[in-house]
């Protein structure tokens, strides 16, 4: 058995393959099984169709009785003496007519009763109306015979009229048919007026009793108004799948026709051929056993492997390095997965030097920015120095070199992240500087406690000022008001700088925020010239460090100032 299974290893995954044919050929033996069950479905639909036809033929026959038995009745009620008796008005007197038309109205309303309370109503030609006595509230305005329909009624003598609302009545809002036919007098056979018979869906009630088991029924009107089904709630949605049959047909009354549709459950007619099913349902239970323990150890064989690589490749989407395959296979399979195994790791070492590049960029790009700072500010401190050794302020002139001295010594530092008690007093000492160049700048500084310790990026704060001095207050008369703010924001901190300088006007800002736009296409992207460099410098350092987690915001208003809103998100102790 040992050697049978090493000498299948070897195979070629070819080879296994048409093995695997060969026994697929054996389930071939319960394709033709399935020759019984199209037999026996046959039979089944057989059974169903004979069902559909009696069904049809017995609601057919129900419906033509009915109305062939309300054409009769119709006859009856207009040649009897009741009726009759009304044309009969010579001699009568007013009191004596109307105890004739109130028998007769209770002569109809026993014809009503016993015929499903089927509505009655009799329309002379002199205008008299009868109804029977519970009221059908007829609708007086109706002159029947200013109807389209009343010449074919003359001629056929009986016309079907269908819809929905009120009919001739002034009451109702469902489906109804009247059925109208002439009173005529017995011995001059003139028409007298017009006997209608209303049919209400309540009165087609009656055809949804006595179907078959699994027989549904759905009667339409001419004008394909349903008057009464009863279909279940999938039919009605219409998901008639394979599990029904369906059958019109279609009813003459009169001038008009009724659409019945009948729907049949197959489900519920089965043949019974139990002894062969028994028989069947062995032989098929054994060769399912052997196909599923043959299908069994081919499934194990070759889908096992191609799950754990479809598996290993979603591990390596999701950005695991590392991923390694066992193959103990020597075909095809085996050469799957040696090539996954070298793909891993050629992925891993290309991974591993993209990042190092990354991070050597990125450094890169960092420390050009960072160097882009001081030659602006040492040019400023500079003109200031010039200024007041010109104008023989010698003694300010040497504080203002000693404190430029202090700053640079913090500059010459390496660190990347400094404190935000460090990067403060780096500012305090510029705007010390700042001082002799604007004698009216006041500041404001609102830093929280909690937060001096918690460290940010170096020379974030600093550009932002000097910004502020350098456009805001240039050539500013007056007071020049600069507030500095380092808050907590929720999960966030706020870095905040704003004065009451010269603004941004509007095509400035415009230029500023199409170069943010280009920082966040391409990061890496150099910048040599800028309108406002010390605010593009910030943004792009921020943006390398954070991408989109950070938040920058800049409200300016010509004339009135500026104010810059950053938002970095909070770590343990750093930005």
């Amino acid at each position: 058995m040992r050697k049978i299974k090493e000498k299948i290893s070897t195979l070629k995954l070819k080879k296994k393959t048409i093995l695997v044919v060969i026994l697929l050929l054996v389930a071939a033996v319960l394709i033709s099984s399935m020759t019984f069950y199209a037999l026996y479905k046959k039979m089944s639909e057989e059974t169903v169709k004979k069902n559909m036809i009696r069904f049809v033929q017995q609601k057919k026959n129900d419906i033509e009785e009915y109305f062939d038995s309300l054409h009769t009745l119709a006859y009856s009620m207009s040649y009897s003496s009741w009726m009759q008796s009304l044309f009969q008005q010579n001699g009568m007197d007013v009191r004596t007519m109307r105890e004739l038309e109130d028998s007769t109205s209770y002569f109809m309303g026993s014809v009503s009763d016993m015929n499903g309370n089927i509505r009655i109503s009799t329309i002379l030609n002199d205008h008299v109306r009868i109804t029977v006595p519970q009221g059908n509230y007829l609708d007086y305005s109706i002159d029947i015979q200013q109807k389209d329909w009343y010449p074919q009624f003359q001629q056929e003598g009986a016309y079907v009229e269908t819809g929905v609302g009120k009919g001739i009545f002034t009451r109702g809002n469902t489906w109804y048919m009247n059925v109208y036919y002439p009173i005529n007098n017995m011995y001059s056979l003139e028409q007298m007026g017009i006997l209608v018979i209303t049919i209400g869906e309540n009165n087609m009630k009656q055809f949804m009793e006595g179907e078959v088991v699994g027989g549904y029924l759905s009667l339409k009107d001419a004008q394909g108004n349903v008057i009464i089904e009863n279909l279940p709630n999938e039919l009605k949605e219409d998901k008639i799948g394979h599990r029904y049959s369906i059958k019109e047909e279609t009813i003459k009354i009169q001038n008009t026709s009724l659409i019945m549709e009948i729907v049949m459950d197959k489900e519920m007619f089965h043949v019974d051929n139990t002894n062969i099913w028994i028989g069947f349902c062995i032989v098929l239970v054994g060769m399912m056993i052997v196909f599923v323990i043959i299908g069994t150890i081919f499934s194990h064989y070759i889908t096992t492997p191609i799950i754990k690589c479809k598996e290993a490749l979603l591990r390596v989407r999701n950005n695991e390095e590392n991923v390694y395959l066992d193959n103990p296979y020597h075909d095809e399979i085996g050469d799957l997965l040696n090539g996954f195994n070298e793909m891993s790791e050629s992925l891993h070492d290309l991974i591993e030097k993209n990042r190092m590049m990354s991070i050597l960029q990125k450094e890169t790009e960092y420390q050009m920015l960072l160097q882009q700072i001081n030659p602006h500010f040492l040019y400023n401190t500079l003109e200031i120095i010039n200024g007041l050794i010109l104008g023989n302020k010698k003694s300010e002139a040497v504080k203002v070199c000693e404190t430029l001295g202090k700053i640079f010594r913090y500059n010459l530092s390496q660190s990347k992240w400094i404190t935000i008690e460090e990067e403060m007093v780096y500012i305090r000492q510029y705007l010390l500087i700042m001082k002799y160049k604007i004698p009216d700048l006041n500041v404001y500084y609102d830093i929280e406690k909690e937060l001096q310790e918690n460290k940010i990026l170096k020379s974030i704060m600093q550009p932002l000022v000097e910004n502020s001095i350098k456009h805001g207050f240039y050539e500013k008369s007056g007071e020049c008001c600069l507030t500095i703010a380092i808050t907590k924001e929720k999960e966030k901190v706020q870095l905040l700088v704003m004065d009451n300088g010269n603004g941004i006007n509007q095509e400035k800002y415009r230029d500023l925020m199409e170069e943010f736009q280009a920082i966040r296409k391409n990061p890496n992207q150099r910048k040599e010239t800028s309108v406002h460099v010390g605010i593009w410098n910030v943004f792009h350092r921020l943006y390398l460090e954070y991408g989109e987690r950070m938040e920058f915001k800049i409200t300016a208003k010509e004339g009135k100032g500026t104010r810059i809103q950053i938002y970095l998100p909070k770590g343990d102790n750093n930005v």
